[in-house]
């Protein structure tokens, strides 16, 4: 979304906004809209600005009362965004250690079943593996902020990686051969196995952090 978009949006929605965010999620830049309340009447009149665009639109409510079933999605919002527009009422949001813990091991579980369906549904196991490192990495992110909520996340990835592997006793040396693309064609089948152990092992130290 262009800056003129936003600053259009800005101009429309002002009695409603609270916030614009701009949220680095992976390569692409998304804005976060934070309103005072969501009205489908109001919005339907500018839907021009939204369509084909990537987005996201929370409240204030969104905000202050899912923080602690929705509270890996904001932490990563809050620690990969810039203040846009309005109040940075992200700034001090607190989040509940146990809650981080639990949110966790529920995407990891999820992340083994999807990594079974995903797979196994295909062609190509090659083009698999080039988009299983960018939620393998959030997760990443996600286990040093339970673990350390005010860390300065480094931005490249094997850097990240290095730090994850000391902070949650870890071997994550096959996602160097997948970050270099190093990988052979019929080692493909063995990797996603050691992966899916792979998550395995975390799911399990996840469990047992107090």
């Amino acid at each position: 979304m262009t800056i003129k978009k936003l600053q259009n949006i800005v101009s429309v929605l002002k009695d409603w906004l609270v916030s614009i965010y701009l949220y680095q999620k992976g390569d692409v830049q998304v804005p976060v809209f934070v309103v005072e309340e969501v009205n489908f009447v109001f919005l339907n009149s500018i839907r021009s600005f939204f369509v084909r665009e990537k987005f996201i639109i929370l409240t204030q409510d969104d905000i202050n009362e899912w923080n602690d079933v929705f509270c890996l999605k904001l932490l990563h919002i809050k620690n990969h965004s810039e203040l846009f527009y309005g109040n940075d009422i992200l700034l001090h949001i607190k989040f509940i250690k146990s809650d981080l813990r639990s949110a966790l091991e529920l995407e990891i579980r999820n992340k083994r079943i999807q990594l079974r369906e995903d797979y196994l549904s295909q062609d190509e196991g090659r083009a698999f593996l080039k988009h299983l490192l960018p939620g393998m990495q959030i997760l990443r992110e996600w286990a040093l902020l339970l673990k350390s909520p005010d860390i300065k996340l480094p931005k490249d990835i094997k850097e990240l990686l290095s730090l994850f592997d000391v902070a949650w006793s870890c071997n994550s040396q096959i996602f160097y051969y997948l970050i270099d693309d190093n990988v052979e064609e019929r080692k493909i089948p063995s990797l996603i196995h050691d992966v899916h152990q792979y998550l395995s092992d975390i799911c399990i130290k996840v469990n047992d952090y107090k």
